[in-house]
């Protein structure tokens, strides 16, 4: 018993200094401070192919940034996500929505980002038994985030696999918020049927007794989401309320949810973890009758969908949708920004 207390303390103490080191390499710089009017398009490095369009921009001091055109309030979410993760000591990508303007175009409105440094071609498998079990470990904590944030848009692409033990860090946080804080806790919740996430496969391989999950470290993390501070709360869900809705109504009641989101998290993380082992001691049992045999099936054929609808998805056609989705989205977006002011912006400290 003391000898696993040990282990565990030491596996998690190697991510959390992990972890700690991401997030200080990921925070150097103010996105705030930065002069906008100064930054120079570039010829783009490699990128993972997204549905939104995409600029790479450089300071004069060489530093690197992406711009991403959307809409203010996808920017407002993804401004929101990585200020609640820096709250909780979770690394992120800092986000500034904001207006740039570039040689020879009009103004354009959306998201600034720095350029992270990473192999884009070192992406999450599908299947979850080749990846680390420190890999594992933090998507845990990633799917505590993710349901407090209300974020199911979590495709293996959307990790970046960063420091020596290559974890996976979200690095896109613009459909937080997607369900207005009315998502279930569940392996079986996706932000669109056909999109599988990349915890899909993960649970999937768990409770097929595939692969083994420290699930001590999602209930710690709940516990964690849990006593972010009230006051720092409300200020970030009441700024992104103001982008998202219009009424002082609809506002007050989103942020309520969202604390009740926040003090409920280990209630919801304990049923989780009830379900899943229920789960996976049922389809590594022998079923009992008919039906329960069917629905074990049920289930296996239903993991093994995901992973045809990702290989889809993430083969040459859904790369060629994406792109094709992104070229209309920035062709769409050149006249909409031309109309667009700058002080249309909703309040943010880097804009006021």
């Amino acid at each position: 018993m003391l000898h696993a207390f040990r282990a565990n303390d030491r596996f998690r103490t190697r991510i959390e200094r992990a972890l700690g080191d991401i997030q200080q390499q990921l925070s150097t710089g103010q996105l705030s401070q930065l002069d906008t009017k100064a930054l120079q398009q570039v010829e783009a490095d490699e990128q993972r192919s997204g549905s939104k369009p995409l600029i790479s921009l450089r300071a004069k001091d060489g530093a690197g940034y992406v711009f991403k055109h959307c809409d203010p309030a996808l920017g407002a979410a993804e401004e929101a996500a990585f200020k609640l993760r820096q709250l909780g000591g979770r690394p992120g990508a800092p986000a500034l929505v904001t207006s740039i303007e570039l040689a020879g175009q009009p103004p354009m409105l959306g998201l600034l980002k720095p350029y992270i440094d990473f192999q884009v071609s070192a992406e999450l498998a599908a299947d979850t038994t080749t990846w680390s079990d420190e890999q594992r470990a933090v998507m845990l904590l990633e799917h505590a985030w993710e349901w407090f944030l209300d974020n199911m848009d979590t495709n293996t692409s959307q990790y970046a696999l960063l420091g020596p033990l290559a974890l996976p860090i979200n690095i896109d946080w613009d459909r937080a918020f997607s369900s207005e804080g009315r998502s279930e806790f569940s392996r079986f919740t996706k932000y669109r049927a056909a999109l599988p996430n990349a915890r899909t496969f993960l649970y999937a391989d768990y409770v097929a007794g595939k692969v083994q999950l420290p699930l001590w470290m999602l209930s710690a993390e709940a516990r964690r989401i849990r006593r972010l501070p009230k006051a720092e709360l409300v200020n970030i869900f009441m700024h992104y309320a103001k982008a998202r809705f219009e009424g002082t109504a609809e506002q007050e009641q989103f942020v309520a949810r969202m604390l009740i989101r926040q003090r409920g998290i280990e209630r919801e993380v304990a049923t989780f973890m009830r379900l899943l082992w229920a789960e996976r001691r049922s389809l590594q049992g022998s079923a009992g009758s008919l039906s329960e045999y069917l629905h074990h099936q049920q289930l296996l054929l239903w993991a093994a969908w995901q992973h045809v609808l990702n290989a889809v998805l993430r083969g040459p056609i859904g790369t060629g949708v994406r792109r094709l989705l992104s070229l209309f989205r920035g062709w769409r977006a050149r006249p909409a920004a031309a109309a667009t002011a700058p002080d249309s912006l909703p309040a943010s400290e880097g804009t006021k």
